[in-house]
Parts: structure tokens; C-alpha cells; sequence
């Protein structure tokens, strides 16, 4: 009598099956890449765009499709297919112990959750500027102003004793910045901004000038999402934590869940969040990528999310160029857009039509379509 066939029970994951499962995400986050073509050695956030929120979901998928429970912490640093059927190869043969999650030698420094850079930032050779002596007069003013009223508005802000007065004091010095250096910054919609509502504030990345510009655009109390490096610069993290920022580590993947749940529960509590979900600037006008933190938040506490469109901040400090321009700002909130329902798929959604408001009013190029479709 012949043995039973316990070859399927036995048999290894088949990497085919998991390159199919990232495939079908990568289809969904980047639907430009659906037919992407990507080996086992593809960088899952370089090549393919997956964030870390998008590799949370890539795990629940790979443990219903694989039939295997996934250390988490693991499953979210593997950063290529091969990592991943590592990970999957250890949950199957239980080798408890042996799980290893993120460390430099597999993490890099390109495991981001809510900010961080998507793919890597070109920074074009500028042209060489003839800048006149009027230029010079002007740039040399506007870090003059910079210097005395950022000093100022650190002080007041740093020993303000409510949190009310520091976020008036916040408003109020970023408006000045803005008039002293005769820069017009024109404000539409923000009568879409309920004072008394939370919401999720996205708004495209375009200039070092962008926190400076929503702290003036809107005089709401917002809470911005920032990276976790500037924690380390004592005078930035002595104010920044004053006007109740949130610190992400984008480098530290482990941290993941445990940064969305935070951030969540104090959106849960009322207070309004602000992203850049493209996470970085270029150089070079467009609007990257979107990452997935901001509406994967909005999702989980069925807060809305308020699309603000800036324009023309790049025009004035353009990528690594500290040099400033004269120019104007235009900034555009639209309604907001409520959740509908819980999911990835909604989290998607939201994303999705969020963008279509910011592309229509930022006045730059969208860069979605024009990803490479090989890796």
C-alpha cells in the first residue's frame, strides 16, 4: 500500500506565488505598474513603491494567501521578495527564536512610515544664475528678517505657558515672516476648516518653506508630523515640541505600528494632523508618490481628510538652493473628504481623490504616470 502524498503540506512557499501577491499590491498603490515586471532581488521601496504602511497590508496578505503567521516587526523590514520568503521560510519551520527583525545591515536607511524620501531624489545641476546686486540685497534681507524673528518667535513660543497662546504665537510670526519679506501669501477655502473638527491635513511638499506656509495659512490648531532627526538638534525639538509635534523615525521600521497607533489616537482625540504624504521635495517641480500614513489614519479614526494645494514656494527656495526668490503664495484648501468606509482599498480611495484636489490647484506637473515600468 502506497504512503499518502504529503508532498503539498510539505513543500516550501513558492516564490512565484509571493511575487504575485506583491505584484497585485504594487498594482493597487501604483495602478500606472500593474504589469511592473520585478525580480526577487527588486528593492520593495525603491523599486516598487511600497511604504511601510503598504508592507502592513502586504503582510495580511501574504499570511492569507502563504497560510503562515509572520513576525511583524520582520515581515515590515524585509525590503525585497527574498527577504520576505526568508521571513515567511522561518514562520513555516517555527524555528522560534531565530526571528530577526531590523537591523543596519538589512534596513539601510530607507524604511519610511509616514515621510521619507520615495525612490531617490534627483537634484538637476542648476544653471549657472547671473544674480544681480538687487538679488543679493534681497536674499541677504530675507535671512536678516529669518534670523531676528525666528529667534523671537522661539523665545515666546519656547515660554508661552498655554497652548493656545504658543499656536497664536506660531500663526502670527509665520504671517510676519511672509510680510516682511513681501511675499504675498493669498488663502482660499479655508472656511472648509471647521476649528471644532478634527481632520487629516494633506499637503504637497514643494520648499523648506511649506511648515512656515500652513502655520500661516491656518489659524486652527494643527499638529504637524515631522522627521524624527530633528529631535536630535535640541533648539528645533525644544520648539517643535511646544507646538505639539509628532516625531517619526523614517528610518526604523520597527516603529511603524507603534507610530500610526500613536498618531492615531491623537487624532482619535480630536486634534487635527498635518502630512506632507509625499514625504520629501525635489529640485524640480511635480508631485511625487503619495504614501499611504495619512489615509490609512484617516481610515482608522473616520476622520476627514482636508487636501491643501500650495503653489509657488518652490519658486522662492527651490530643493538644496538656500538662495531666496521674490515671488508670490497660493494656498488652497478644498473640503474636506470623509472615509468611506474601513479598509486598504478605502485608505486607497482617499488617497487617490485627495490627489486629484492638490494636482488640480498646485499648479506643478503630476508625477504619477510617468514611473519607470521595469525594475
Amino acid at each position: 500500500m502506497s504512503e499518502p502524498d504529503n508532498t503539498a503540506a510539505s513543500s516550501p512557499p513558492d516564490m512565484q506565488a509571493l511575487l504575485s501577491v506583491i505584484r497585485t499590491m504594487v498594482g493597487e498603490v501604483h495602478p500606472h505598474w500593474k504589469n511592473l515586471h520585478f525580480s526577487p532581488d527588486t528593492h520593495l521601496e525603491r523599486e516598487l513603491g511600497l511604504d511601510s504602511m503598504a508592507r502592513m497590508e502586504l503582510r495580511t496578505r501574504i499570511e492569507s494567501t502563504l497560510d503562515v503567521t509572520l513576525d511583524e516587526a520582520s515581515a515590515i523590514c524585509a525590503n525585497t521578495p527574498n527577504r520576505l520568503m526568508q521571513v515567511i521560510l522561518r514562520a513555516k519551520n517555527s524555528t522560534a527564536g531565530s526571528t530577526t527583525v531590523c537591523d543596519s545591515a538589512t534596513d539601510d536607511d530607507d524604511s519610511d512610515l509616514l515621510m521619507g524620501a520615495f525612490g531617490q531624489a534627483v537634484h538637476p545641476a542648476e544653471t549657472a544664475e547671473q544674480r544681480s546686486l538687487a538679488d543679493w540685497i534681497y536674499a541677504c534681507y530675507c535671512w536678516l528678517v529669518f534670523a531676528v524673528l525666528g529667534l523671537a518667535t522661539w523665545l515666546v513660543v519656547v515660554l508661552a505657558p498655554f497652548a493656545s497662546w504658543r499656536r497664536k504665537l506660531a500663526h502670527t510670526g509665520a504671517k510676519l515672516l511672509f510680510i516682511l519679506t513681501f511675499t504675498p501669501l493669498r488663502v482660499t477655502g479655508s472656511e472648509h476648516l471647521d476649528p471644532e473638527q478634527a481632520h487629516i491635513v494633506v499637503a504637497n511638499h514643494a520648499s523648506y518653506l511649506d511648515g512656515f506656509i500652513v502655520t500661516a495659512a491656518l489659524d486652527i490648531s494643527i499638529h504637524f508630523i515631522v522627521k524624527g532627526e530633528l529631535a536630535r538638534i535640541l533648539p528645533a525639538r525644544l520648539l517643535l515640541q511646544r507646538f505639539g509635534v509628532e516625531f517619526v523615525d523614517r528610518f526604523n521600521s520597527n516603529k511603524a505600528a507603534s507610530d500610526v497607533n500613536r498618531i492615531t489616537r491623537k487624532s482619535e482625540a480630536g486634534q487635527t494632523i498635518v502630512f506632507f504624504p509625499e514625504g520629501t521635495f525635489t529640485s524640480f517641480p511635480g508631485l511625487q508618490p503619495f504614501r499611504m500614513g495619512a489615509f490609512v489614519t484617516a481610515v482608522r479614526t473616520r476622520v476627514p481628510v482636508t487636501p491643501v494645494a500650495i503653489r509657488g514656494a518652490r519658486n522662492i527656495i527651490r530643493g538644496d538652493n538656500w538662495f531666496p526668490r521674490r515671488g508670490s503664495i497660493d494656498v488652497t484648501v478644498r473640503p474636506p473628504i470623509t472615509p468611506s468606509g474601513a479598509g486598504w482599498q478605502v485608505a486607497l480611495d482617499l488617497r487617490d481623490a485627495a490627489r486629484v484636489e492638490i494636482a488640480g490647484y498646485c499648479g506643478e506637473p503630476d508625477l504619477v504616470g510617468s514611473g519607470n515600468n521595469e525594475a
